[in-house]
């Protein structure tokens, strides 16, 4: 009776533990396919960063814009750059001139002027750190994947917070500039100009939804198991063994 008990009882354990490895494995391919999805995001950032279609704005017939002593069309705006199908007189050929965003505040310059300069500014400052923190997300989630504590996940996920925040104030910030210029730059944003988001804006807008379901991911992978044989390795048993701070 004994020996019957003890071999059900081996059984039940090796089941138990076959489990929890099963578990373990989900939970990394769901990491890694998160960390190649974390790439991907990487990569249409970089290249909408260097885009101008996140805004396309259609400005009146004959608009002369007095800063740049053009005649303009249309302008796709991006978050380093502006360009501009524009004409220098009104009888020569339309052309499409590219140049940075004004960063920079003079001395004649007034108070409307000086709050865009500072929205462009926190825009793409916000833009570069979105970058940084994709690549210390993706370093942070390649470490969780190796170690087995639930804590590196759980830092992880809160990261991927964090990179989905610099950028929703990113897209928040250049939403923002326009509804700015309509109300106060008149010279910038006439009365019948419209504007569109473009495609960059909305994969902005993928990418952030992604972030936190990415985020959403790596909590629910975290999850703290329990009980003697709940851990798939002995490894994962030792690296989730409580730290007890202080003396004895």
């Amino acid at each position: 009776m004994n020996n019957h008990n003890g071999k059900n009882s081996m059984i039940t354990t090796v089941a138990t533990v076959s489990a929890a490895s099963a578990v373990i494995q989900r939970n990394v391919q769901i990491m890694r396919i998160t960390l190649a999805l974390t790439v991907l995001s990487f990569i249409t950032f970089s290249i909408a960063l260097t885009s101008s279609y996140w805004v396309v704005i259609t400005y009146p017939p004959e608009f002369l814009a007095v800063r740049q002593n053009l005649f303009i069309v249309r302008t796709t705006y991006g978050i380093i750059w502006e360009c501009a199908l524009s004409r220098p007189t009104k009888t020569s050929m339309y052309e499409n001139r590219c140049d940075y965003h004004p960063n920079q505040v003079h001395n004649t310059s007034t108070p409307a002027d000086q709050t865009l300069v500072g929205m462009v500014r926190t825009m793409m400052s916000f833009s570069a750190i979105h970058i940084l923190l994709l690549i210390i997300t993706f370093i942070c989630g390649l470490y969780s994947i190796r170690e087995y504590r639930y804590t590196y996940k759980r830092l992880t996920g809160m990261i991927y917070i964090l990179t989905a925040a610099s950028l929703l104030v990113c897209i928040e910030v250049l939403s923002t500039i326009f509804r700015h210029a309509s109300e106060h730059l008149p010279e910038i944003y006439p009365k019948g100009t419209k504007h569109s988001f473009g495609i960059c804006y909305i994969l902005a807008w993928l990418i952030f939804i992604l972030l936190l379901a990415s985020s959403l991911a790596f909590f629910v992978c975290s999850k703290k198991r329990k009980g003697a044989f709940d851990e798939a390795t002995e490894e994962e048993a030792l690296a989730n063994v409580p730290v007890t701070l202080g003396r004895i």
